[in-house]
């Protein structure tokens, strides 16, 4: 058991896969709670024996078992401890994961906490163009203010943040950080505002965008959401399945089915290790607004395979058989989505 928190000290906005990586095979055990909270056990499910079609469990290692094992164990035939050569990792997209190494004995069941970092894939366009060239003073006090946030520290944080701030008025990823700070204090607003900020400096830096849709969601501001969702489907359409998501769900809200369910689907193909499962309610409640409570059916089977413990199953579980009974009523000739 353990938790999975955001470096601002927040919970994650949706529940967030944690996988078990070993021998340089990665596998899904569960998807954390609304909390953040996470807990499963190891070898003695159906699951940790039949590995998913959709999870990534590729062979880095040569002597990888045959179908019917699990693929976390590896050996000719020999079971190995299931946590031998193991860590715990988060996944969320836009964030980087902290790593626990897990302890074979088992000697205490609770792991701690995964850091989820937002400021961590460089790569992929993580971190804002303008702020490269920031002062080195500037950037010593960002990075002062971040580990005070991190730490709980947010009057000494907001501190260090305006006065990197000052010494480099676009930077970006502090005004980033500054909207973080004030989305742990549930002021909404002022965040909105910070996160505007950091557009304002980098209009082309992703992480703003994807804050503000999510807040904008939060607030049932769907043509709002809508429009940032879209600006940042432009800036990286590849990297960021939640924009398509947040789209989708407000182009769900604003009655548009058809843009919903193309966004919808995008982000289910985006996101090859299901991270926001809820993707699946969205296309199940865009099918049934469509007539079609059979499709819809399916994704409501997925959602719950993918989050067997969550919080919404049990309403999921009447959606489902509401589902159901619709399709049957349909009878043989209801009609069908080819995707």
């Amino acid at each position: 058991m353990g938790k999975v928190v955001m470096d601002t000290g927040m919970e994650p906005p949706s529940p967030v896969a944690v996988l078990r990586v070993c021998n340089g095979l990665s596998r899904r055990e569960v998807f954390s709670s609304s909390d953040g909270s996470f807990s499963f056990m190891v070898g003695d499910r159906v699951s940790s024996m039949t590995p998913d079609a959709s999870e990534d469990t590729r062979q880095i290692g040569p002597n990888m078992q045959g179908s019917g094992s699990d693929p976390m164990m590896l050996g000719q035939g020999a079971f190995t401890n299931p946590l031998a050569d193991c860590e715990l990792r988060a996944d969320l997209t836009g964030y980087s994961s902290s790593s626990i190494r897990l302890d074979p004995s088992m000697n205490n069941s609770n792991v701690g906490v995964i850091v989820l970092h937002s400021r961590g894939k460089k790569a992929e366009g993580m971190v804002s163009v303008a702020s490269l060239q920031v002062p080195t003073k500037a950037r010593r006090e960002f990075e002062k203010g971040s580990e005070l946030l991190e730490k709980g520290n947010l009057a000494d944080a907001e501190k260090s943040l305006r006065k990197a701030i000052d010494e480099y008025p676009k930077f970006a990823e502090a005004w980033l950080r500054l909207g973080d700070l004030e989305q742990r204090r549930k002021n909404l607003e002022g965040a909105m505002v910070n996160y505007q900020e950091a557009i304002n400096s980098d209009p082309n830096f992703p992480l703003p965008y994807v804050r503000m849709a999510f807040l904008s969601a939060v607030t049932s501001n769907w043509e709002q959401t809508r429009k940032l969702s879209e600006k940042l489907i432009s800036l990286d359409p590849v990297n960021f399945p939640l924009a398509y998501y947040y789209n989708g769900v407000a182009e769900f809200n604003l009655k548009h089915l058809a843009q919903a369910e193309t966004s919808a689907l995008r982000a289910e193909n985006l996101d090859k290790l299901h991270s926001e499962p809820r993707v699946e309610l969205l296309l199940a409640s865009i099918y049934n607004a469509e007539g079609v409570p059979a499709t819809a059916a399916e994704h409501f089977r997925l959602y719950l395979k993918l989050v067997p413990n969550g919080p919404l199953n049990e309403r999921v579980k009447a959606d489902l058989a509401k589902s159901e009974e619709l399709a049957k009523s349909q009878g043989p000739a209801a009609p069908s989505v080819n995707k």
